[in-house]
């Protein structure tokens, strides 16, 4: 075996361990996990926020409400998505962000590897490319998931939650009622009870609502969960504000809807397109074999297969530039 053979395969060992550890960590789904896994996952996130807790209570009064007023606007002002931020919203915040930039790196070397054994330089500094790309492309998919999980039952459950504020009940039970009415798989559902349980378990009210949906990329959380918070400091007509966040809720949704339907014909086409190149250039091979075999044996001809190749992935890549959209 050739030293660059060993490498590739090396290589390849090494990118195929780490993306199986990114992809098979954590279902993706909405489907709530098991009772015992469930449970015990509650009671790290509690105990860890009881021993901050605890420790803040330690150091003052004035040092827990400097912390928590600090934490607050950390929380609203810091929007950057960073790679942890990522991580923990897809559900792999198990993975260190340098085990995702090694995996990056690992994939980029095997595809640079395979492609400088058929192709010329040209592919072979694209095929570099390929590792953010593709890890980006599965980490991205993993957040969407989330998202639209949520996205899905987070209208009717603000509607039912403003429905049951109106009725007389208080906010913890408005939420306990109002998340009664969803299905067992829904993602909404999973973060209240999330949020009574750190309840139950001694939490601060504050932190266990903060803590609502804190690991899920959706907007309009952090406007649900500052109304709740405001609301149990200074009082105010909660159902009114939460009932305009409903609205605003459903709108979006109808727009980003509408959106991504507007937009679909333009993901279409490409792969429309490519697939009709694909039929010609198996239709060329088998009556004209020499059309297709010349174009990568002639230099020159290599050289134009090779721009089509990169001229067709940077349309690929800009199409989905232009249609990606967060509203």
């Amino acid at each position: 075996m050739t030293p660059m053979a060993l490498l590739a395969a090396l290589a390849g060992g090494v990118a195929i361990v780490l993306v199986a550890a990114l992809v098979m960590r954590l279902p993706v789904t909405g489907r709530a996990a098991s009772p015992i896994a469930l449970r015990q996952q509650m009671r790290s996130i509690v105990a860890l926020q009881r021993e901050q807790a605890g420790i803040a209570e330690e150091q003052g009064p004035s040092v827990t409400e400097t912390a928590t007023e600090e934490l607050a606007i950390e929380k609203v002002a810091d929007n950057q998505l960073t790679i942890r931020k990522r991580l923990r919203y897809a559900q792999l915040s198990q993975v260190p962000p340098y085990a995702f930039s090694l995996a990056q790196i690992a994939v980029s070397l095997v595809f640079f590897l395979v492609v400088r054994q058929f192709f010329d330089a040209v592919l072979q500094m694209v095929s570099l490319l390929s590792g953010p790309l593709l890890l980006n492309w599965l980490i991205n998919r993993r957040i969407d998931k989330r998202f639209r999980d949520f996205d899905a039952d987070y209208p009717q459950f603000l509607l039912s939650f403003v429905g049951m504020l109106k009725t007389g009940l208080n906010p913890i039970q408005g939420l306990q009622s109002a998340a009664t009415g969803l299905e067992d798989t829904s993602l909404v559902k999973r973060e209240v009870e999330l949020m009574i349980e750190r309840l139950r378990m001694g939490v601060s009210e504050e932190r266990s609502i903060g803590s609502f949906g804190e690991d899920i990329y959706h907007q309009e959380i952090e406007l649900f969960v500052q109304a709740l918070i405001l609301s149990r400091r200074v009082g105010g007509n909660l159902s009114e504000t939460l009932d305009r966040l409903a609205r605003q809720v459903r709108r979006r949704q109808y727009f980003r809807q509408s959106a991504n339907a507007a937009v679909g014909m333009q993901r279409g086409s490409i792969w429309f397109i490519l697939g009709v190149l694909g039929l010609l250039e198996g239709y060329l091979y088998t009556v004209w074999p020499e059309c297709i075999t010349i174009t990568w044996t002639h230099p020159q001809g290599r050289m134009v297969g090779q721009a089509g190749i990169v001229g067709i992935l940077l349309g690929i890549f800009w199409v989905r530039q232009v249609t990606k959209f967060k509203v």
